[in-house]
């Protein structure tokens, strides 16, 4: 009888428990980009969360002096600096899998609030870029800026319900040309294969089978699309909850939504994941990063991906 290689049981076990990683709660709720945040006198209030994602820069400013930063976990850290009116946090690649980390930070000039406090979120790709903290009336100017960006959101808002109104009987764009059979060059669709082109990281909670790019549209707007069909390794399903592209210049692309979120199970045949982009032409011929990721913050990223 053949004995069984001990390399290939340390192999399966290896690929399993990178797969399979500990059940974690949802991912917690936490805020993006750029966040103007204005401190109250009232102590009830909630405590905001924030997202950082490892290897990347996220930079909190104060309209007043510093006396100390009190940051939970603060070895886990890439890099923390500190500063009269700031601090600043670059998590590490081994934050990934950490429950949100506490910040409070107490004021100098012993005016009220005397100290804030919030949660930095680890999320697999989102980050704040800057947060103003202010504690102080802020500016006319700020107002109108902001309501500027209400607008702008509402807006957005807009687009998105009117595209999910129109793709409601089915896929629209390229994901509907793809369901369809029908993406492929004789429609004005460029295609290329990634296989083999793609970096996947190393802790990625699913197996890459295959996968490809494509890109259609005019001279100047069009749509891009990335599809990956990913197997499951490890016990738990693992159902899409979220996607971003980011580029080499640190820009985000956000995925068109989709109504019914791709489920992949354990044990059964790839499942695939399809997420389309709107993206200009000059957008379209960059190289990016690609995250995905679940409830749980189970996150798939890939790295060199281009379209045709």
């Amino acid at each position: 009888m053949p004995l069984t290689s001990s390399a290939g049981l340390l192999a399966v076990a290896l690929l399993t428990a990178t797969a399979d990683v500990a059940e974690r709660p949802p991912l917690a709720s936490c805020e993006a980009g750029d966040v103007r945040l204005e401190l109250k006198v009232d102590t009830s209030a909630r405590v905001p969360a924030f997202c950082i994602t490892p290897d990347l820069t996220s930079t909190f400013l104060f309209d007043a002096k510093v006396a100390r930063v009190e940051l939970a976990g603060r070895d886990h850290f890439r890099r923390v600096s500190e500063g009269a009116d700031f601090f600043m946090v670059i998590p590490s690649e081994a934050m990934r899998d950490l429950e949100p980390q506490r910040v409070t930070v107490h004021f100098a000039d012993g005016d009220a609030p005397a100290s804030t406090t919030f949660l930095l979120v680890v999320h697999p790709a989102r980050a704040v870029r800057q947060v103003d903290i202010l504690r102080h009336t802020r500016p006319v100017a700020i107002y109108e800026r902001e309501a500027r960006e209400a607008q702008s959101r509402a807006l957005r808002c807009e687009e998105e319900k009117a595209l999910m109104r129109a793709e409601r009987g089915g896929p629209g764009g390229l994901r509907g040309l793809r369901a369809a059979g029908l993406l492929n060059e004789e429609l004005g669709v460029a295609v290329k294969r990634l296989l083999g082109h793609l970096q996947p990281r190393e802790r990625n909670a699913l197996h890459l089978v295959s996968a490809l790019s494509s890109r259609a549209g005019g001279p100047r707007q069009g749509r891009i699309a990335i599809e990956v069909d990913l197997e499951n390794l490890g016990t738990k399903p693992w159902t899409l909850a979220g996607a971003m592209l980011r580029g080499a210049r640190g820009e985000e692309l956000t995925p068109l939504p989709e109504a019914t979120p791709m489920s992949i199970l354990p044990g059964q045949e790839p499942g695939s994941v399809m997420v389309e982009f709107e993206a200009t032409t000059t957008q379209a011929r960059g190289t990016y990063t690609l995250t995905l990721w679940d409830e749980h913050g189970r996150s798939v990223i890939f790295d060199n991906v281009t379209f045709p």
